[in-house]
């Protein structure tokens, strides 16, 4: 019985559409001049590689990224890590009594060439470090200078391991808030970033470096959900507060417009 004429069309249009979208590789825009990130200059302390250490009453420590840290990304990846202080943040308090100056944690990743093996989904990584119950959600937010922006904020739980064989982890509450910022776009989403990337590689056969910037606080749980909650709402206005006068500082708003 000899093939239906419908079985022949779609026998021979299946490796022409293939023959066809592969071909299209030839076609578009190799890469060219890469435009740099809208990080300011005060984005980054030459001797310190950390953004101010000085910001209103807050008092930075820079942080060495460990190796296996490092060793994840493309070698031409700069990845700034360290922890800003105030007076009025709350110690971590351990069940067994003992208290730990605690505060929040800044990470910078700034891209090199290879941006798939330079920036990943924080929800990714956080997910494998041991972060739990994690809920991811976009807020709009205003720095105090008036920039409006969006922005992606992270809640979760962190069991810390026990120092001693055969003890319970002791979990303690998680905040993060992340964005993106290229040379012309700033997002929250990276699958929007992504699309971006794609858009200038057609269009205009151009890339742009992307900047990765998150803050991160912990903060104990209470014994109960209103207390909890009490103590998410103390961390949550302190993140906010350094969120937005960082943002100011850090980011390149001219060249943003």
């Amino acid at each position: 019985m000899s093939p239906l004429p419908g079985t022949m069309k779609r026998f021979y249009l299946t490796p022409f559409l293939l023959a066809l979208v592969l071909g299209m590789i030839y076609v578009l825009p190799r890469r060219g001049e890469v435009a740099l990130t809208s990080l300011s200059d005060k984005a980054i302390d030459k001797e310190n590689k950390i953004p101010p250490l000085h910001i209103g009453d807050w008092i930075a420590q820079p942080i060495t990224p460990s190796k296996k840290e490092v060793d994840i990304l493309h070698k031409d990846t700069n990845f700034i890590k360290g922890t800003y202080f105030a007076y009025d943040i709350p110690p971590l308090i351990h069940r067994s009594g003992q208290s730990f100056d605690t505060g929040i944690n800044l990470s910078i990743v700034i891209s090199g060439f290879d941006i798939n093996n330079s920036i990943h989904r924080p929800e990714r990584c956080l997910r494998a470090q041991g972060h739990l119950n994690m809920l991811s959600v976009t807020e709009d937010f205003t720095t105090p200078a008036g920039h409006r922006m969006k922005v992606k904020r992270l809640s979760s739980i962190f069991p810390i391991p026990p120092v001693n064989e055969g003890d319970d982890p002791f979990p303690i509450g998680f905040i993060s808030y992340y964005y993106f910022v290229g040379h012309k776009h700033l997002t929250h989403d990276h699958w929007s970033r992504t699309f971006i990337d794609m858009q200038d590689r057609l269009l205009y056969g151009a890339d742009q470096q992307w900047s990765f910037v998150m803050l991160s606080m912990p903060y104990n749980l209470g014994k109960d959900p209103v207390e909890t909650s009490l103590r998410q709402q103390q961390a949550e206005k302190k993140i906010r507060q350094l969120l937005g006068e960082l943002t100011d500082q850090i980011v390149d708003w001219e060249q943003l417009k």
